[in-house]
């Protein structure tokens, strides 16, 4: 019998991990970013319900001309055409130039957004879903608030975004292992300390 209780947290929780593990090791990028979507949207309700600020607030905030309509659109081209063959009148859709543009960097902001609104939920975070964060950041100067102060982020990731993709994601993993062992940091009641693929219990 199945004796893991799952609710809306749990899922969303399961999804990102999952998502994250995948991108951690650079594994199949397609399941990294449906894995992830999915749990970002679930994430971003747990942020309203739980009071937060989801971060499309801040995009329809910087961008006034934009409407819901037109963010979920650009949130979800690419999820979409993973996931549906044909419209809702039943036609093929056609989404072979979608497909050819995916690249798998496109999972950074996917992954960042989700892990953000799950975070403002109030929930606690793995570890690497906060380095996650900082390395984000590091590594899209052009997406931070020109007012904000990253002096902290640029010394744990100096230079990121002159470095090569791989050396980049190497520099993502070493600064994981590097917090692991910073007790207070794991200690702290804001980290989940459990692992990204959690066990399913029976």
């Amino acid at each position: 019998m199945n004796t893991t209780s799952l609710d809306k947290t749990e899922v969303a929780r399961r999804l990102l991990g999952a998502a994250l593990d995948l991108f951690l090791r650079t594994q199949d990028p397609v399941s990294v970013h449906c894995l992830a979507m999915a749990g970002g949207e679930i994430a971003e309700w747990l942020a309203e319900k739980g009071g937060g600020e989801p971060f499309k607030n801040h995009v329809l905030e910087t961008f006034p001309d934009m409407n819901i309509k037109e963010l979920r659109e650009i949130q979800r081209r690419y999820s979409n055409a993973f996931k549906h063959a044909s419209d809702r009148k039943g036609r093929d859709r056609e989404d072979e130039s979608v497909l050819a543009s995916f690249d798998e960097t496109v999972n950074d902001a996917t992954l960042f957004i989700g892990w953000y609104d799950y975070g403002m939920s109030g929930l606690p975070r793995p570890i690497e879903a906060q380095v996650l964060e900082a390395w984000y950041l590091a590594k899209h100067p052009e997406k931070v608030n020109p007012n904000a102060n990253v002096s902290g982020i640029n010394r744990v990731f100096p230079n990121l975004p002159a470095l090569s993709l791989h050396r980049q994601h190497e520099r993502l993993l070493e600064v994981i292992r590097r917090t692991r062992k910073n007790g207070a940091v794991m200690n702290d009641p804001g980290t989940d300390r459990r692992p990204l693929l959690l066990p399913w219990e029976r």
